[in-house]
């Protein structure tokens, strides 16, 4: 039986399943806050997290500026990246190591464990990481866009720009990079020991 399992595999579906009983937690809050009716709800914020001031300079031309905030699209995107990027695509990994360490019997060794281990900790964590933080600037900013009667701050775009989202921003794009390099150097572990694999005439 033991040459049927593979230990990366079973590490990052360890991973998965840890980062599935975030998203669930984080999720069991967010339907908290909705069925107690609490505000600001993620309904809320996901309807009126994006607003949009029109400044007519021009009243013949009917020209003028527009400012808007999509705090509310942050909030969307950073929850389904953390779904696809930090719950599915840890998960969908373990079967690439499950058919690489079983399948093609190609056990990892070397440099390509440390290239799994960067794979496992920088691609998952960082990526995560990454999405949530984004996730959480989108919810405070979507707050701070809502009127005060709907439990908001009642702020305008400028603000949230500049005191929520931009001060976040560079962190979430360093850890989305920092979860690019841990893909891409698992990628490369693993596509070596792949062809590797292929040239030693192991079965398919």
């Amino acid at each position: 039986m033991e040459s049927m399992r593979s230990r990366w595999a079973g590490r990052f579906i360890g991973a998965a399943v840890i980062q599935g009983a975030i998203a669930f937690a984080i999720l069991g809050v967010l339907i908290g806050v909705s069925v107690l009716q609490l505000k600001p709800s993620p309904g809320q914020i996901v309807a009126g997290g994006d607003i949009c001031s029109v400044m007519i300079t021009n009243q013949t031309a009917g020209t003028g500026t527009a400012t808007c905030s999509s705090a509310g699209m942050w909030f969307v995107v950073g929850m389904i990246g953390y779904g696809l990027v930090g719950v599915l695509g840890v998960a969908i990994s373990a079967l690439f190591y499950q058919h690489l360490d079983v399948t093609l019997g190609a056990a990892y060794a070397g440099w390509r464990n440390l290239a799994a281990w960067l794979h496992l900790v920088l691609g998952g964590v960082g990526a995560s990481a990454g999405t949530l933080l984004m996730a959480y600037g989108g919810y405070m900013g979507g707050a701070a866009l809502l009127p005060v009667s709907a439990g908001g701050l009642g702020k305008n775009a400028f603000y949230v720009h500049t005191n929520i989202l931009n001060p976040i921003a560079p962190y979430i794009t360093a850890l989305l990079a920092i979860g690019l390099l841990g893909f891409f150097l698992g990628g490369v572990g693993y596509v070596t020991a792949w062809w590797s694999a292929r040239e030693k005439g192991s079965p398919a």
